[in-house]
């Protein structure tokens, strides 16, 4: 795996290069550039998968450097994370409109990056790994079609974000009396409910959808221990799977 940093910012680059290196992935190859006309050059002369990279920046700054690689077909494969300040609705439009895939926010916290970073590499992982094609638009929030595509991250502010996991399966799986969907949504609900008094922010929830199975993965630790209290309660027909710092959850489409 492949990671360029872009960012003008030596000690920023540092940072992602550490996090990357201790918490991500320590065979993963990081490559540094200071603006977007020195990543250009490595990505062309270089084999690059993932592209973190900074808005503002001299000489060539992010919007172009997008611009650039998702005009160009031998580098519009690149998934592309904008990690910038910039804030406001336009703003944020702006990113996504450019060709970016994801938008990740300044300033950095550590355990939101990692968490953001693991959900990256694993997408992309997946995809070398020929894996069904995503629609990286969905990654989106203002594209307002409805989401069909193989991975799904949902940002969980407040309980009505779960809702919009209910809508994107029935969306996949019309026939829902296939799998206990309702069963599902009451675990994630009461998870939510268990740890909102305490919890103060956000988390996320990646949802993988194949033929026969949907997959439910989160690393959040407060989301995974109040989803434990919770196990005895989901139906045998789920299979749940706790990793380092991560689980998932496995529902079956298809009847059992």
């Amino acid at each position: 795996m492949n990671i360029l940093i872009t960012e003008d910012a030596k000690e920023t680059r540092e940072a992602l290069k550490n996090i990357i290196k201790y918490s991500i992935d320590e065979n993963a190859t990081v490559l540094e550039a200071q603006n977007g006309e020195e990543a250009l050059n490595i990505i062309k002369t270089n084999v690059v998968d993932i592209l973190l990279t900074d808005i503002m920046m001299p000489t060539m700054d992010g919007f172009e450097l997008i611009k650039n690689i998702k005009d160009d077909n031998s580098m519009n494969h690149i998934f592309i994370a904008a990690i910038t300040g910039l804030s406001g609705e336009e703003q944020i439009k702006k990113v996504f409109s450019c060709g970016a895939d994801y938008y990740i926010s300044k300033p950095i916290q550590q355990d939101d990056i990692i968490a953001r970073l693991k959900l990256i590499h694993r997408l992309v992982s997946k995809d070398e790994a020929n894996a069904p094609e995503f629609i990286r638009d969905s990654f989106n929030p203002f594209v307002d079609s409805i989401m069909t595509n193989h991975y799904t991250i949902f940002t969980i502010l407040q309980e009505n974000d779960l809702y919009q996991i209910i809508h994107h399966l029935v969306a996949l799986h019309p026939d829902t009396n296939k799998f206990k969907l309702k069963d599902f949504i009451t675990l994630l609900l009461k998870s939510y409910e268990s740890l909102e008094n305490y919890f103060d922010g956000a988390f996320e929830i990646m949802l993988e959808t194949s033929i026969d199975a949907i997959y439910l993965s989160c690393t959040n630790l407060n989301f995974i221990n109040a989803v434990k209290q919770y196990e005895s309660t989901i139906p045998s027909v789920y299979e749940t799977i706790y990793m380092l710092n991560s689980m998932t959850i496995k529902i079956p489409t298809k009847d059992v």
